[in-house]
Order: structure tokens, then C-alpha cells, then sequence
């Protein structure tokens, strides 16, 4: 499954992204990665790009440098994204919600748009999309964030029927909590509420959530398209 594999990963400067690029870098695959910092991760098999999902024409031009650079891409993991929790009578500020909605929504929308064009030229692919625990937990201080994961959850769930002819699939990964720092600066309180509205009441390992997209990703899994494949289970 790895030999010559390419897959270009979004937000790899931290947490999950950087995550399962070196995940997937042991495994032998090649791995294109951006975000808008520049490279967190050096390895022979990594190219990385600065990139903001958020400007259009930047991620149809870092698309365009991962088909050139590697002559294919095999999969896409759109994980960039922004977690504020912030109340939704206190979110005063417009470009709070402007930011999550354009970063999580359109940078996915945006990569899986120019990615899905040179799949559909391969006549092969596969895109994950990644939304979150927050979609059914309802929590409060979640509501610009788990809206936003829950329009990923639409989006990929059309793109999946506009892919199909091509031999492209499109699924979504929703994990529940996954000790990155990100999550660990929440706090020990905030952290076990969390977890407690789950089935499985504990965080996830980067190995259970790779564990789920090499299924995805594997050529006897061609006949998945358009699920969505939940991590930890909402109660």
C-alpha cells in the first residue's frame, strides 16, 4: 500500500496533522504538509509549504507544488482547523466566528476542491475530511466550532457523490479527544467533562485515529464513500 504512495496533509505544523505526518512517514509514504508556519517536521519523504487554507488561490498553488513535486496524490487528510471555545452570547467580535467558519470550512472545502481535481484525472483518490466529537456533544462554547464541523460533515458527504464516478472516495474522521497540547492547555476540569459525555470514557492514541484512516485509505476499502466514522462515540 505505501510503495510510491503520496499523501498531502493540511496543518502538519502541530498537533494531529504533525501527528499522523510522522505516522505515515514511518510507514514509507510521502507526505506533502503545510500550514502557515513554516516546517516543524524534517525527514527526506516530508516537503512542506507555508500555506493559509484560508486564501484560495495559495492552496490551489500548493496543490499544483504536490502534484508537481511528487507527480501524484493519492490521499488528502484536510485536518488545518480552529478550536476557540468561546460563548456564543459573548462572541462579540465577528471575525471570531468568521475565522473558525473561513478556516475550518473553507480551507477544507478549498484543499478538497483542487485535490478532487487531480484525483479525478488519476481516476483515483482518497479524501478524508476531519470534524470533531463537538458535532454531537452539543457543549457549550462550541457553537461557532461545532457548526463549522458539522457543515465538513455535509460537504464531504455531497463531495463524495460528485466523486464517485472517478473512483475517488471522500470520508469524514470524527475523533473525540486526543491529548495534543492544544487539548492539555483545556485543563484537567474541562477535560473530564468532556470525556465523560463519551461512550469511551478516555482520550484517544494518534494509532487508533491512524488505525481508522489506513483503513479508509486501503484499495479494499474503495466501496466507503461518504461516511462518517466516529472515534470515542457521543452518548
Amino acid at each position: 500500500m505505501t510503495d510510491g504512495q503520496t499523501m498531502a496533509i493540511t496543518g502538519t505544523s502541530k498537533g494531529l496533522g504533525r501527528a499522523i505526518a510522522e505516522f505515515y512517514l514511518q510507514k514509507g509514504f510521502r507526505v506533502a504538509g503545510c500550514s502557515r508556519s513554516d516546517a516543524t517536521l524534517a525527514h527526506d519523504n516530508y516537503h512542506h509549504s507555508a500555506v493559509d487554507v484560508t486564501d484560495e488561490a495559495a492552496v490551489a498553488r500548493w496543490i499544483r507544488t504536490v502534484k508537481s513535486h511528487f507527480g501524484h496524490i493519492d490521499v488528502l487528510i484536510c485536518n488545518a482547523g480552529s478550536a476557540p471555545a468561546t460563548l456564543l452570547l459573548t462572541m462579540t467580535p465577528g471575525k471570531t466566528l468568521d475565522n473558525v467558519l473561513r478556516t475550518n470550512v473553507m480551507g477544507t472545502f478549498f484543499a478538497a476542491r483542487e485535490a478532487a481535481k487531480v484525483m479525478m484525472r488519476q481516476k483515483s483518490g482518497r479524501i478524508i475530511t476531519v470534524s470533531s466529537m463537538a458535532v454531537g456533544l452539543h457543549q457549550i462554547g462550541t457553537s461557532a466550532y461545532a457548526a463549522s464541523k458539522s457543515a465538513i460533515v455535509e460537504t464531504t458527504k455531497i463531495l463524495a457523490k460528485e466523486l464517485a464516478e472517478f473512483g475517488v472516495t471522500a470520508n469524514v474522521i470524527a475523533p473525540s479527544m486526543v491529548m495534543t497540547d492544544a487539548v492539555d492547555a483545556l485543563g484537567e476540569a474541562v477535560i473530564a467533562k468532556a470525556l465523560n459525555d463519551l461512550t469511551l470514557k478516555r482520550t484517544l492514541s494518534i494509532d487508533e485515529i491512524c488505525n481508522v484512516i489506513t483503513f479508509l485509505i486501503a484499495p479494499e476499502s474503495a466501496c466507503i464513500t461518504g461516511q462518517v466514522l466516529q472515534m470515542g462515540l457521543v452518548s
